[in-house]
């Protein structure tokens, strides 16, 4: 945190300096220039000593670094190039009790010779394409403003062998690109090489466009490792990159070109840091990072936003009170609009409001399963096939993940297995589904997934719906079934449980909910942390809080450390082998005590019309919304409404107090047209027809008709 701050004050001392363009281009000598704004972005005033009692002075190495190893992921002779930076800054910072110390310089030079000798490598590309090469890029530009220089051959040496080893930035795509490009600016102005500067710049700034490939998606999503959904991970990456880039070269002529600045921001403020509540990120846009202790905790990311605030100007408000709530100066409900967004590419659905944020990660034939290589994410498997987060503060699952039961997702239907089977492939493996998706008008949605999984004669499956509104969300499942031998869960919620327990609604009466599991047959509700669950259709409920245990081993080979967490579990329980099951129940956040609860209940604003193989319908009386999936081609009749679908949709009717709206979408995607007849009471038939998009891009998006 105290680098974080003194990094974060230079920035806005750059800040005074950006805003002159003329004095930029001015500048004598650019390389010079752009290597200060590097040193300024990495300031720091190490304390070393403890490195130095490591430090072998014969071939200067360091005593506990295992230079051998080829461990995939925190390799260990990265320490090495980590120390011999802390000395660099130590050396070179005026505030630093070695600051110009003979001694530490000998230190520094022998540390670079002994590591360009032995040229440690690992058998992950990342760490020897972009970590290493980064980090030498940064300490050679900060020794550059040491009272002694290393020798010209031992610095052109380390340049060389990052340019060789260091790969080339055009044959990679989204973060990757960028991370490799920005080591190739280190370079290029170590080298006063203005060739590879320009071309390093144009790879930084080139993955700042709309693919279909892996980068930002024109649903304004983002993939990494094929068609893998990355928010976070390596969205974080590409936004580290073009942020930093974009500073260095804020002002001059190689400034970042307009559109990119406004795709990039329109990224940051309308995806990513909406999925982070107060400052923590939504545990199923992250990828495999999911699984390293203290990822979600997204608090240096305001790094990026206090960027944007002199990038972006226009957009300054909004990016300080994302700030604020990344720095816990105010809570994680400030300044939040309500917003719903459907992305289409990413199979991904994200519906914020002020008092909670809710979304759904599906996976279809044509996105990838959330990855687990490298031995990370081990127990990822049924994460991908909706999963919700349910959120208020943001930090509900805050250090969770080696507890969870991963059977027990919330959202998912899973048979409570005793070992969670691995997908066919730890990289890019497909998902299965053809219809998955959703429909939306940026404020209300619905979203649903037909789910089956043959996976090792599993045969799980069901048709899967939710439905958005302002203070409530509805979950409904039917055609439910399992061919394994364990029983059968559709998981509510699983999450940290709050110190005040959880409450049972029961025929309208309350009761404490004992800290066992326990079973229980046709209750009302369940009351835990500021969120209700309703069961309008009963069933055979699942609940309670428990210590659960576990290590970061267990889902992360790269990371070890005994956790002990008090969980609440709240389940639905289909039994063993069902086929045709189902499921129905209500999230109500912001629900203090049962009494609210049950005077929600009772008000009954919400009307669960059909739940069916077929048809899943939900009535908003209060906002006079109709929302319903046609898995088959059907009808929906009720009180004088009727609704005829010829093929497969999802669909969205606001009545409105003058003309009613009718969105439509085709979560399967099947770029085929597909005509609805609506009869709105005492009303004549009026027809619609929905026509695909001629571009296949935008086959899942919704579309608007006035009746």
């Amino acid at each position: 945190m105290k680098r974080f701050l003194i990094v974060l004050s230079c920035l806005i001392g750059m800040a005074v300096v950006y805003v002159n363009p003329a004095s930029a281009q001015n500048s004598a000598d650019e390389f010079e220039s752009l290597m200060q704004k590097i040193r300024q972005d990495f300031v720091a005033n190490p304390d070393i000593d403890q490195e130095l009692t490591l430090y072998n002075e014969q071939d200067g190495s360091f005593t506990d670094v295992d230079y051998a190893s080829i461990q995939r992921t925190n390799w260990p002779p990265l320490v090495h190039i980590d120390r011999i930076s802390d000395f660099i800054f130590a050396y070179t910072n005026p505030e630093n009790k070695h600051y110009q110390e003979e001694a530490l310089y000998e230190k520094i030079e022998k540390g670079l010779s002994f590591w360009h000798e032995r040229n440690p490598w690992c058998h992950n590309w990342w760490y020897n394409q972009i970590a290493e090469p980064q980090k030498l890029g940064v300490l050679l530009i900060q020794m550059r403003t040491g009272a002694h220089q290393l020798p010209a051959e031992l610095e052109q040496k380390l340049l060389q062998r990052v340019r060789e080893d260091g790969g080339d930035p055009a044959k990679w795509t989204g973060a990757n690109r960028t991370d490799i490009a920005l080591h190739w600016i280190y370079r290029s102005c170590l080298q006063r090489n203005e060739k590879d500067l320009a071309y390093a710049l144009e790879n930084v700034y080139n993955p700042v466009v709309y693919t279909t490939g892996e980068g930002f998606q024109h649903d304004n999503s983002n993939f990494q490792h094929g068609q893998q959904l990355y928010i976070g991970g390596y969205g974080d990456e590409i936004l580290k990159g073009v942020t930093q880039v974009a500073m260095y070269t804020h002002g001059t002529r190689f400034a970042i070109p307009q559109d990119k600045l406004a795709l990039i921001s329109k990224f940051m403020r309308e995806t990513y840091y909406p999925t982070i509540r107060g400052k923590f990120m939504l545990f199923d846009v992250m990828g495999r990072s999911v699984s390293r202790p203290n990822v979600p905790d997204k608090s240096g990311t305001a790094l990026f936003a206090h960027r944007m605030t002199v990038l972006d100007p226009a957009h300054a408000d909004e990016f300080k009170a994302i700030i604020a709530r990344l720095e816990e100066k105010r809570p994680a409900d400030y300044a939040l609009k309500p917003v719903h967004t459907h992305y289409f590419r990413g199979d991904y659905t994200l519906h914020v409001r002020p008092g909670y944020t809710f979304d759904v990660r599906m996976v279809s034939n044509r996105t990838a399963r959330l990855e687990y290589g490298n031995e990370e994410n081990l127990k990822t498997y049924f994460i991908s096939d909706g999963c919700t987060n349910i959120v208020r503060r943001g930090n509900e699952y805050d250090g969770i993940f080696p507890t969870w039961n991963w059977t027990r997702i919330p959202g998912v239907i899973a048979p409570q297995l005793k070992e969670i089977p691995l997908a066919a492939s730890d990289w890019q493996c497909m998902g299965t589904s053809t219809f998955a998706g959703g429909v939306s008008d940026s404020l209300y949605g619905v979203t649903t997934y037909a789910y089956l999984d043959t996976y090792k004669d599993m045969n799980v499956g069901g048709h899967k719906a939710w439905f958005f509104f302002d203070d409530e969300v509805v979950c409904l499942g039917s055609d439910i079934q399992c061919a394994t031998p364990e029983a059968l869960y559709t998981t509510v919620n699983q999450c940290i449980a709050s110190p005040e327990g959880a409450r049972l609604l029961t025929q309208g009466k309350e009761q404490a909910m004992p800290s066992k599991e326990s079973q229980y047959k046709d209750i009302d509700g369940v009351l835990h942390d500021g969120v209700g669950y309703l069961f309008p259709q009963g069933g055979q409920i699942v609940a309670g809080i428990q210590r659960q245990s576990g290590d970061w081993n267990d889902i992360n080979k790269s990371h070890k450390g005994h956790v002990e967490k008090e969980v609440f579990t709240l389940c639905i329980d289909h039994g063993k082998q069902p086929q045709g099951g189902k499921y129905a129940y209500i999230v109500v956040p912001g629900k203090q005590t049962v009494a609210e609860l049950n005077a929600y209940r009772q008000e009954a604003a919400v009307e669960i019309l059909k739940n069916t193989p077929d048809l899943q319908a939900v009535h908003h009386k209060k906002l006079g919304i109709w929302q319903m999936v046609f898995y088959r081609p059907g009808t929906f009749k009720h009180q004088g409404l009727t609704i005829r679908a010829d093929k497969p949709c999802a669909l969205m009717l606001k009545e409105g107090k003058s003309q009613p709206v009718l969105h439509v979408a085709d979560p399967g995607q099947t770029m085929q047209p597909i005509q609805i007849e609506v009869t709105l009471p005492g009303k004549k038939t009026q027809k619609v027809d929905f026509r695909p998009s001629d571009n296949a891009i935008y086959a899942g998006a919704t579309q608007a008709f006035r009746l």
